[in-house]
């Protein structure tokens, strides 16, 4: 019994010591908790060389003895007088013998100045702590040769000019030189705010010995298209990648292991002018190193200059226009379809399409293109003159003002066509008088003698024997002309019915193209060969109403966006008023009910 008490005595104790020294570490973890959330014991800078070369870029290394987050380090707000180029971050907590250990470390890579000279980096002050200074000497650039030997990359830049107009293209060159095998890597583009950056062409590799050490050269070409006039600062492209590091730890080259690196070019100054004054205001502004601007009649073919060419009164005509420039993008081509609308036309109507745009590269430099098709309908015959297009742009070869021009057409319009080119008739069937008169026998002189009168009467009768049967032959065959003349007056009849319902159907359905072209093969079968276009139709009926339906159709099927034509309707409703004031133009129509009865 008294064993039993022992036992559950110690029990007991054993379970109230080790509660004991639960207590006794919480209670000494809250010093060490308390102290986390005060200010860092210690903040400490350093970089990863020292002295450095002007342009070149170091590690700067920022240690925090406490977990900060990422806010508490804005490089960018504190060195002023570097280029930041990327910044990274980690973090460390360690527990020994109850002690808790906590740092935060940045690693942020700079670009020094191009300036060489002395420069205080420092004191840095974090969570009300601050810290160490560090003073970076930076040498001018390939003066130290043990700087030269231990540099594994650099990047150059070359511009094709520093001082442009605004819109105008610049060419920058860039060069990324590589003592290491390249591993793997990614070059930032430059940057200009308000400015059009792209790459044109593919990169080239070379190799170029510098002071008896072999570098990589990596070419690539940027083109710099500013928006905005001012002084401005080309931040210089940016390389980040992996090289090959030497490693003597294994025997395969292919295992060995990289290193990070990231360098950069310096920035560069850029001038940027306004709009020279002499630039008309009424012209779209366009700097461009050559500018060529072309008409061709048709959707293809060659230029076309000023050369006499016959049309018909009505008959569409097509222009195409070519706007091609070397140096600027699309869409700072004037519109050529506003240039044509501007321009002063008397006898046709003008109707420009959407303009086409596109683009590609040759030899480094972009080549964009402008097409426009224009639909030219005369309205009334004689000459056409279609003035010259002219498009304003800026030489920046020879920094001057100049125009392109394409040269200006002249057409002949013809009114309809000629009398001498309508179908000849059909000839008729001789009738009973020309038959009678052209069958009538020639006199002929003879000798009249008494022996050979009885001859001369026996012939005149059996002459007046054949006169009589070919008057009753020609009186049969008049007859079944007459017939066959009744038939075939009545097909057109039966034709033009059939026209004029496919007409009233294409316009009930608002078929424009149907309607247009049933239009012109029914007046031409029923109103004669001249009226083979719709303005001829007008013409032909004289009806006001009919004359602007009719128009309306046209500019429907000619017009620069695709318009959905809606009047069918009052067209055929305005055909068939016309078709009843005109009854001597069409006597025999019969014109279908617009809404017929079932």
């Amino acid at each position: 019994m008294v064993a039993l008490l022992q036992q559950k005595f110690v029990t007991r104790w054993h379970v109230v010591s080790q509660l004991i020294l639960v207590l006794m570490f919480t209670l000494a973890s809250i010093p060490s908790a308390m102290a986390q959330n005060d200010a860092p014991n210690n903040v400490t800078i350093s970089v990863d060389k020292n002295p450095v070369a002007a342009g070149d870029t170091i590690i700067l290394t920022v240690t925090v003895d406490q977990l900060v987050s990422d806010a508490a380090w804005r490089p960018r707000d504190v060195l002023t007088d570097f280029r930041v180029l990327g910044s990274s971050s980690s973090r460390n907590t360690q527990i020994i013998n109850g002690d808790t250990r906590a740092q935060t470390t940045f690693n942020t890579i700079l670009q020094v100045p191009s300036a060489a000279e002395s420069y205080t980096i420092g004191p840095i002050t974090i969570e009300g702590t601050a810290s160490n200074r560090v003073e970076l000497k930076v040498l001018p650039e390939g003066e130290d040769a043990e700087l030269n030997a231990q540099r594994k990359a650099f990047m150059k830049v070359e511009m094709s000019r520093d001082r442009v107009f605004v819109q105008e293209q610049v060419q920058l060159v860039t060069k990324l030189y590589l003592a290491a095998n390249l591993h793997s890597g990614n070059i930032i583009p430059p940057q200009l705010a308000d400015a059009d950056i792209r790459q044109v062409g593919s990169d080239s590799e070379t190799s170029e010995i510098i002071d008896g050490k072999k570098f990589q050269v990596f070419t690539r070409t940027y083109l710099i298209i500013p928006q905005r006039s001012g002084e401005q600062t080309i931040q210089g492209p940016v390389f980040q990648g992996q090289i090959n590091a030497n490693s003597s730890r294994t025997m395969f080259p292919s295992f060995s292991s990289t290193e990070a690196l990231t360098t950069a070019a310096q920035d560069i100054p850029l001038t940027v002018e306004a709009l020279p004054a002499e630039w008309p205001s009424d012209s779209d502004w366009l700097p461009a190193e050559l500018v060529s601007l072309s008409v061709s009649v048709g959707n293809e073919g060659s230029e076309q200059e000023s050369t006499q060419q016959q049309y018909t009164q009505g008959e569409p005509i097509t222009l195409t226009y070519r706007l091609t420039a070397v140096g600027p993008l699309p869409d700072q081509l004037p519109r050529l379809n506003k240039l044509v609308q501007q321009l002063a036309i008397e006898g046709a109507t003008l109707y420009p399409e959407s303009p086409e745009s596109a683009s590609n590269q040759r030899n480094g430099k972009i080549i964009s293109q402008q097409t426009l098709r224009v639909t030219v309908l005369p309205t009334q015959a004689g000459e056409l003159k279609i003035p010259s297009l002219q498009v304003d742009w800026f030489n920046t070869q020879m920094r001057e003002a100049d125009i392109a021009t394409a040269p200006a057409q002249t057409f002949s319009i013809a009114a309809g066509a000629m009398p001498s080119d309508l179908p000849e008739l059909p000839a008729s069937e001789p009738t009973a008088e020309t038959t009678a008169s052209d069958t009538t026998p020639t006199v002929i002189e003879e000798r009249v003698d008494h022996a050979q009168l009885r001859w001369w009467q026996i012939g005149a009768g059996a002459i007046a024997v054949l006169w009589l049967l070919t008057l009753i032959w020609g009186w049969r065959r008049g007859r079944r002309a007459t017939v066959a003349d009744t038939t075939t007056t009545a097909t057109p009849e039966v034709d033009a019915q059939s026209s004029l319902h496919s007409i009233r159907k294409a316009c009930l359905g608002n078929d424009s193209v149907a309607a247009e072209q049933l239009l012109k093969r029914w007046a031409q079968r029923t109103l004669g060969p001249r009226s083979t276009q719709l303005s001829s139709i007008a013409d032909s009926l004289g009806h006001v109403e009919l004359r602007s339906q009719l128009l309306h159709l046209q500019q429907c099927r000619y017009a620069a966006s695709a318009n959905d034509w809606q009047q069918g309707k009052a067209l055929w409703k305005a055909l068939q008023e016309a078709l009843k004031q005109t009854p001597k133009k069409a006597p025999n129509e019969q014109l279908p009910q617009l809404y017929p009865p079932n």
